[in-house]
Formats: structure tokens, sequence, C-alpha cells
């Protein structure tokens, strides 16, 4: 007996293929013209059926004009008829998973694109559709497993491996992106868009020569596009040298510039190199027009408002730290910044009410006693947010070498939020200072040091770093009674005690600070410089230890130029209490000129420094100062 359903979907032997093929023209032109074409789609299966090739004009006579028009929904009927009669044509299933995705309907998207690669295991392009869906449905971890289960097809159709790289930075998973970058054949690049992927997929897993190298093999070879200038300059910050920092970099981004110029993310990138390369001027425009375009990016605000601070439009700065302190008034990093733009801008009163809601906020946050507020802190040590490049480097420099990593980071920890707790309590409980006097150690051998020194009637000049407990100096000295000035980002507005002790660069210029200085050592006063601060985001740095580091020669032009003694300074954990290493650092040899002498002042700075970051890890402090510039080692060389 003959199945007549299977007949009816049968074209009859004798029937005539130009008549079953006007049939179904006549029936998607009635389609195309319906009202609700969805409706009308019934007639177009038997038709399809009889219609030799018929599924090319459901492409282009439906599909295509649907999906041209934006018409998503009658598309993706149309091509669920089609894959019904013809459910091994893979490019359908793939087209019908890209409109699902356009229409964000996640689930059946991916299974349509799951289906499409079924049919063709083979096709690399189809597999990458598949990575690219579940990407774009946040479904990144399941996107890298289907990465990693054809990883061989990235590696044959380096023209698709884009999506493999994609799927794994975005899941953390550099080290693998990076493998498929590196199995690239730079002379051979198959297009931009692969090009920019590889090399931030390098960059991402710490290979920053090779993603340098093959960037500019990309830029040879003519694939050059605005995303792969950013991540080039991009690699050239991360590379760090002065050449990256203040050419290269800033090269790339103005090249991006130039083909995509309302690019947020280039003009931010552009204009924080150019303000970090002390091109104050040039930075404002871009950072100006990030602003404009999208007001609602805090920390490109407040780049602008440094540069603005930098180009002496002191009230236009202040003016821009106040937007971010209405936007975030919870943020205490702008609350500060404010403080001191307010104060340099003349605008005291505001600046003071501020510094009063500022103080009231810390306060609060703090509990009642000096002991809670340690307990406390004891039990949030892993929270502590010490970049894990800055670990490393310590952990190189480590003098003991018997005690394990695990114990050592968390005495690292330890010396890094109690300094900041320190801050805090000082600041913020004056009341109550003395609780934490308790943790300071013997302090005659700091009066002893200095009081010769001072017997001259001249001031010292003391060179420390952003290491040990450090706000505890002041502290100290305060308590023996050593007159000292203290360089400090604290705004002059401050009114604790010891805020008289402090020459502000939070609101004063370089030229202001460096008066105070002088006139502070003239004056007969102890004055402690952090010489790995800065004042400008375009310090120089000089190289410690294989790591670019902030350094300031002018403590030891000071002690050439007033003829003054120089000391070495650190406070230090011992036994649980706070400690001091004091000293001497050279003087001038007769006849002996300024640069000879800072050279070897330098020299002799940076070996005690360097026996301190051997000592024990509550000793490193990890913020600030040397800490700001550490970067991982360059695994270029290793793979």
């Amino acid at each position: 007996m003959v199945d007549t359903a299977m007949e009816n979907r049968r074209p009859a032997a004798d029937a005539d293929p130009r008549d079953a093929t006007a049939r179904l023209r006549e029936i998607i032109g009635r389609i195309r013209d319906a009202a609700d074409p969805e409706r009308d789609m019934a007639a177009l299966e038997p038709a399809l059926r009889q219609a030799r090739d018929g599924w090319r004009d459901v492409r282009r006579l439906l599909v295509s004009p649907f999906v041209r028009e934006g018409r998503l929904g009658p598309a993706i009927a149309a091509l669920g008829v089609l894959i019904a009669v013809h459910p091994s044509r893979a490019e359908d299933r793939r087209l019908l998973a890209s409109l699902f995705g356009r229409m964000e309907q996640w689930d059946r998207a991916v299974a349509e694109a799951d289906a499409a690669a079924d049919i063709e295991p083979g096709n690399a392009a189809l597999h990458a559709g598949r990575i690219q869906l579940r990407v774009q449905a946040g479904r990144v971890a399941e996107a890298a497993e289907v990465a990693r289960a054809t990883l061989a097809l990235a590696r044959n159709e380096p023209g698709e491996a884009y999506a493999w790289m994609m799927a794994f930075v975005r899941n953390g998973d550099a080290a693998e992106a990076a493998g498929i970058a590196a199995s690239l054949d730079p002379a051979a690049l198959p297009n931009e868009r692969v090009a920019t992927m590889a090399v931030r997929a390098l960059m991402e897993d710490g290979r920053i020569a090779a993603a340098i190298q093959l960037g500019d093999a990309a830029l040879r070879a003519g694939h050059d596009c605005a995303a792969l200038r950013s991540s080039l300059g991009l690699s050239h910050l991360r590379r760090g040298t002065e050449e990256d920092r203040k050419v290269h970099a800033a090269a790339h981004f103005e090249a991006g510039l130039g083909m995509a110029p309302e690019d947020v993310r280039l003009l931010t990138l552009y204009g924080e190199t150019l303000l970090r390369a002390g091109r104050y001027q040039e930075a404002v425009g871009p950072l100006a027009r990030v602003i404009e375009l999208a007001p609602e990016l805090e920390q490109t605000r407040a780049l602008y408002a440094r540069a603005l601070r930098h180009t002496l439009q002191y009230g236009d700065a202040a003016d821009q730290w106040m937007r971010l302190v209405e936007k975030s008034p919870d943020k205490l990093l702008w609350q500060r910044a404010a403080i001191g733009a307010l104060t340099q801008a003349g605008r005291r009163q505001e600046a003071g009410a501020l510094f009063s809601q500022y103080i009231a906020t810390r306060s609060a946050r703090l509990p009642d006693t000096f002991q809670e507020a340690l307990a406390r802190m004891e039990e949030k040590l892993d929270t502590a947010p010490i970049p894990q490049a800055r670990l490393d480097w310590a952990w190189s420099l480590r003098g003991d070498t018997s005690i394990d990593r695990a114990t050592w980071e968390r005495r690292a920890r330890w010396g890094h939020m109690i300094d900041h707790l320190l801050l805090d309590w000082l600041e913020c409980r004056e009341e109550r200072a003395e609780e934490a006097m308790y943790l300071l150690g013997e302090l005659d051998t700091g009066e002893r040091f200095f009081a010769p020194l001072l017997a001259a009637g001249r001031g010292v000049v003391v060179a420390t770093a952003h290491v040990g407990p450090m706000y505890a100096g002041l502290m100290a000295m305060e308590l023996v009674g050593i007159p000292s000035r203290w360089l400090a980002t604290a705004p002059s507005i401050a009114r604790s005690s010891y805020a008289q002790a402090l020459i502000s660069t939070a609101d004063q210029t370089e030229a202001q600070v460096a008066k105070a200085c002088m006139r502070a050592i003239n004056e007969g006063y102890v004055l402690c410089l952090a010489i790995d601060g800065a004042i400008n985001p375009a310090a120089p740095r000089t190289t410690f230890e294989g790591q670019d580091v902030t350094y300031s020669g002018f403590a030891s032009h000071l002690a050439y130029r007033l003829n003054v003694p120089s000391v070495f300074y650190v406070p230090r954990w011992e036994s649980g209490r706070m400690s001091y290493t004091l000293a001497m650092l050279p003087s001038p040899d007769p006849g002996e000129d300024a640069q000879a002498y800072s050279l070897r002042w330098q020299k002799a700075y940076f070996e005690r420094l360097r026996e301190h970051l051997a000592s024990e890890p509550e000793n490193l402090r990890l913020s600030g100062g040397i800490w700001r510039h550490v970067t991982p080692a360059d695994r270029s060389a290793q793979e």
C-alpha cells in the first residue's frame, strides 16, 4: 500500500519542475505582501517540497529581504520551514542561530548553532559560531569548554581563531588563549580581528614582548585598526620603559583615534598616557571629550581633574572632583582629592566642611577601641587588596628563605593593613590615639641619633620610603619632641594635632612644596621625604631590583645645596613593636659636583632599602611608592 502522505510530499514523476517553482514563488510573493507573514507561512512547506532547489528561492526571495528589513520573526519562521524540509543544510541552521541571538533567545540560538556544527563537525566557522553565541549569552565558562574541546580546529584554521582566543580570555584562561596566539605565523596573519585578539591574548598572559612583536608584524602586514592600536598601546604601557610610556603607547593610541575618533576607551587611554607623560595641556582635550561622551565614567573624570590641576585650572579641577563626590558620596578617595582641590582653589570653607564629612565617614567605620579594630583587621587579612605582582616581587627579595609562602604572605598582608589602620586611627580617633601607642617600641634611640645632628642649628634631610609602619613615624617624633616636617598627601586643611608638621602635596604646586622644604631645613627641622613618592603623575623613575620605581633626586640635591646631613630612615616591626632603622647617608666629598654626589647618594639609599626589603614580611607595606609600578615578569622568553 502506498503511503499517501509520502506521495503528497514527493513531486510527481511527470510534474513540470517549472510549475512547482512558479507555485513556490507565487506563495513567497503572497507571504511577502501579507499583513501577517507568519500566519500565511503554512502554505510555504508543501510548495517548497514540490520545488526542486526551492531552498534557493526561499533564502533569496523571502529570508534575506525579511532580515534586511529587520523583520526577524518572519525570517525565523521561514527558516524553520526551510529546515523542516531540508534538515541537513548547516548554513540555514547557522543563520537561524544568528537571528535567535539577535533576539537574545540564547537557548534556541545555542541549540541551532550546535545542530549546525553536528551536521559539519569539521567546519571551524560553525564551531566559532557556537563559541561566540555562548559568550554573547554570558555563558563564558561553557564557551571556553567548547573552545577547549575543539582546539585543533582553531589551530588548523587561523582565520577563525578569534572566537577561541576570545572565549579563553573572557574566561580568564589567558595561557590557553596565548597558546593559540603563539601558534600563529606572524608573517601570515589572516585578518586584523585575529591579529588584535592575538596581541591581547599574549598581553593578558604576560608575554609582553611577544605581544608587541606580533602587533608590529600585523601592522607591517597591513592589518591596521583602532582595536589593534589599543591593544598594542596597552602592551607598551605594560612593558613600561620610559620610551614605551612616553613615546610608543601615545603614538599607537593617537593612530587608533585617527580611525575611531569617538572611541571612548581610546580617548581615555590617550589622555591618561599624555597625563602620565607630563604632557598635561595635551591631555586635557581627549579627557574632556570622554566626559562629554560618557559622563558616567568616574575614573576618567578623576584623570580629567588631575589634568586640569596640572594646567593650573584649579577651580575647574575642584568642580570635577566635587562632581565625583556628589555622584559617589561614600567614596573616600574622591573626598580626599576634592578637599585638596578645593583648598588649592581657595575654597577653604567648602574644603573644611568636606573634611569634617570625610573624617566622620571614616570614623563611623572604625570600632570603638583600637584593640577591636586590630582584631577586626586580622579577621580580614585575606581581603587585603595587594596585586599579585607586588607579592611576587617582594617574595623574590626576601632574606629568610626558610619561611613558607602562605605564612609569609599572611604576615605581609598584616603589615599592609595595620599601617592603613594606624592612619585611620590617628586621623579619626585623635582623642584616643594613645590606645595605639603601646605598639611603639623604645624611642630614645631616635632622640639620641638626631640630637647631635640638630645641635648645629641646621636641619636634617631624612629619606624614607613607602615601607613598614610609615604612618607611625610622625607619631614617634612628636612624642620625643624632635622638631619635624613631613611631606604628605594629607590636605593642609587637616585639623589634627600634628597637621602643622605636614607639608601638603595635595594642594600646593611643586614649587611651593620645594620652598616649604627649604624653609623647614633653614629653620632647623628634620625634614622627612618619602623619595619614592611623587606629586605629579609624570614623576621620574629609575630601575631598582628589576623594577621601575618612582625616585626623586630632590632629597640628595637639597642636602647638597644646603650642606646639611642626610639620613636613611624607615620604621619596622620588631617583636610586635614598632622600631626604626636610622643610618647616615653620604655627605659630599670636597670638590664633588652635585651630579656625582647624587648618584653616590642614590646608590647608598637603595642599598639600605634593599636590606630593609629582605627583612620580616610585616615590614613591606606593599602599597604606594616603590610598589606602585611593579609589573609581573615578562613571560615571553619562558614559552
